[in-house]
């Protein structure tokens, strides 16, 4: 199988300053199409992972989005509060917050 060409034209790509006003937005079409392709491509990954995921480990991908709710909620907290610091050596559950609470 050939490889995968990552853009949308070859290698070679022509001098824009001698291309029509036509051709060029023909060339910007084709990659908006073609990263529009790329997300959906990623979409469809990221769906077969998860499905994978949950057929091989019942319920881990939302145990997985549980736990990225409080790792956001944990890094807008600590992000608000300018001197916050985190100890890597310090194994609490809510270690992320424990330092930004004594502060505030």
């Amino acid at each position: 199988m050939p490889p995968h060409e990552s853009s949308a034209f070859g290698k070679k790509l022509p001098d824009p300053k001698l291309l029509p006003a036509v051709e060029v937005d023909e060339m910007l079409t084709k990659i908006q199409h073609s990263h529009g392709f790329y997300y959906k491509v990623m979409n469809l990954e990221v769906w077969a992972l998860v499905e994978t995921l949950d057929g091989v480990f019942p319920g881990a991908w939302g145990q997985f989005m549980t736990n990225r709710q409080i790792a956001v909620k944990h890094f807008l907290e600590r992000d608000r509060t300018p001197n916050c610091t985190v100890d890597p050596q310090d194994t609490e559950k809510d270690a992320e917050t424990k330092n930004c609470e004594d502060e505030g």
